[in-house]
């Protein structure tokens, strides 16, 4: 009998990656559609430590011929699609309105707003042909509340939500399971890089969650592992993984 198989997208560093292992630790085979070769081998070596597969593909989900031909490699080599984490992103610096132009919007809305719909175009139709299947998107914080000098990511962190949502409604009657998980600031290389650059981000960020700390990336990939395997009837929700920070 064939593994469970899981595409993730954005899978070879920080959530992405800690939600490959933590499904290839259950013995489930994995596909990570991330844009650096070199990192992407590198998760590869890791999460084949499990003794499971992994295909990689260096590309970008912005680009459909990229997500396509990722998707349809992944059905080759590992043989089907059980699972998929799209969770490729990009974050937004904090700047004026009036200051941020139409190439940041573009860049911000392709990666996160159209990587999300052109996944969820190519990875369906293969669930569709196995019986049903789970996609999970990474939405945020910021898809439930605003965040001053930062509107275009505010922006497409709740379409993100609301793509959800939509798809959920179309493919419930049809065994596909669509959610959300919404993160608050989890320690990961991308925050870390920008704490280096900036000392002083680090407790504040810190003091946002009444928890007083800053989430893991395995407390994330614990959620979509979990709306993936066991909650069987969750869909179209949005489950927000954030130390308390939105019920203040």
């Amino acid at each position: 009998m064939s593994r469970s198989v899981i595409f993730i997208t954005g899978g070879n560093s920080g959530i992405g990656l800690a939600t490959a292992l933590k499904f290839a630790a259950s013995g489930c085979d994995v596909s990570l559609l991330s844009r650096r070769e070199a990192e992407n081998e590198r998760a590869r070596s890791q999460v084949e430590e499990h003794g499971v597969r992994c295909v990689t593909f260096a590309g970008d989900v912005g680009r459909a011929e990229d997500v396509a031909a990722a998707v349809d490699q992944t059905c080759r080599e590992l043989g089907r699609l059980d699972y998929a984490f799209n969770n490729a992103g990009i974050d937004q610096q904090h700047s004026s309105l009036i200051s941020q132009t139409e190439d940041d919007y573009q860049e911000i809305m392709d990666t996160n707003v159209k990587g999300v719909w052109l996944c969820m175009q190519q990875q369906i139709p293969r669930m569709l042909e196995a019986g049903g299947g789970v996609i999970v998107n990474t939405g945020s914080v910021a898809s439930l509340v605003g965040s001053p000098r930062m509107p275009l990511y505010v922006a497409s962190k709740h379409a993100v939500l609301g793509m959800t949502r939509a798809v959920a409604l179309e493919y419930a009657a049809k065994n596909i399971r669509v959610n959300a998980v919404c993160p608050a600031v989890v320690e990961t290389p991308m925050f870390r890089r920008f704490v280096d650059a900036k000392p002083e981000v680090e407790q504040t960020a810190k003091v946002l969650h009444p928890m007083g700390r800053l989430g893991t990336a395995e407390e994330i990939a614990s959620t979509v592992y979990w709306l993936c395997t066991e909650a069987s009837w969750t869909t179209g929700q949005s489950i927000t993984v954030d130390g308390g920070f939105t019920a203040m």
